[in-house]
């Protein structure tokens, strides 16, 4: 942060992982540098969507992480979940090739009363950076059309696909440091008044703004797509074993409730 002068970071860690310490951790690391820490969280829908939430303030984050427990909310009930907790909500990476898209998982009908609920559209999203730069290099590349129609989506998402009336937002999904290739800018300024939230809620349309050297040979580097592809598959893993307990608790509850456990 400090090398790239970014003026704002949202941290957006995953619901299922610890997003209040790691705002925190962001916010004293940016302690003295002109980058302001955005409170927020990437959350899970009980359909598996992720949804990013952004709040004003750190105490609204921590009410706002009561509403959104992994998989303990409906892509439906997307409106009121922002209206209860004052929140900025923002669809990211549409069409990845993970498994926690919103235009992967839902119908065509559903994705777009999804985006009729938010306020942003993520457009571009830097981690499939790696896998695109390894892939267009690649003999077999025409193999992984599906692949690579996904990652193109991912890069720089269809105007048909971005919704009406909603922000564009331009996120480097930077796990890592020094992962931040590619970071959203604008040409216009909060008004007398606003604050950063403020600003963001009349749904700024970002532009991309590389602040890394994005050259093939670094990109195409082996060490960055393993890791980057590990934290995908990470990341799943974690959410399919959150999902298969929290439906074993579910029938364990059930079973209780009619009597059918065993006696001790």
């Amino acid at each position: 942060m400090k090398h790239s002068e970014i003026d704002y970071v949202a941290s957006t860690e995953h619901s299922y992982k610890k997003p209040l310490e790691a705002y925190q951790r962001l916010a004293d690391a940016s302690s003295g540098l002109k980058t302001e820490i955005i409170p927020g969280v990437e959350a899970v829908s009980s359909e598996g969507v992720d949804i990013i939430f952004l709040y004003r303030s750190e105490d609204q984050l921590k009410q706002g992480l009561k509403q959104v427990q992994t998989f303990r909310w409906s892509v439906r009930d997307v409106a009121r979940i922002a209206e209860d907790t004052e929140s900025i909500v923002i669809v990211p990476h549409p069409f990845h090739i993970g498994k926690s898209s919103a235009g992967t998982i839902l119908s065509g009908r559903a994705y777009q009363r999804l985006l009729e609920m938010c306020d942003y559209i993520e457009i571009h999203n830097g981690s499939a950076l790696t896998a695109d730069k390894r892939l267009s290099g690649s003999k077999v590349r025409n193999l992984f059309k599906n692949t690579q129609a996904k990652l193109d989506k991912t890069l720089n998402l269809p105007i048909e696909d971005r919704g009406e009336g909603l922000g564009w937002a331009v996120s480097s999904d930077a796990h890592y440091p020094g992962e931040q290739y590619v970071v959203g800018v604008t040409d216009l300024f909060p008004e007398d008044g606003d604050d950063t939230f403020d600003f963001l809620k009349k749904r700024i349309r970002f532009d991309s703004y590389p602040v890394l050297d994005l050259s093939d040979s670094k990109m195409r580097n082996n060490t960055k797509l393993l890791r980057s592809l590990q934290g995908v598959i990470k990341e799943g893993l974690i959410k399919k074993y959150l999902k298969t307990l929290g439906r074993t608790k579910s029938v364990v509850a059930i079973c209780a409730y009619y009597g059918l456990l065993p006696n001790s």
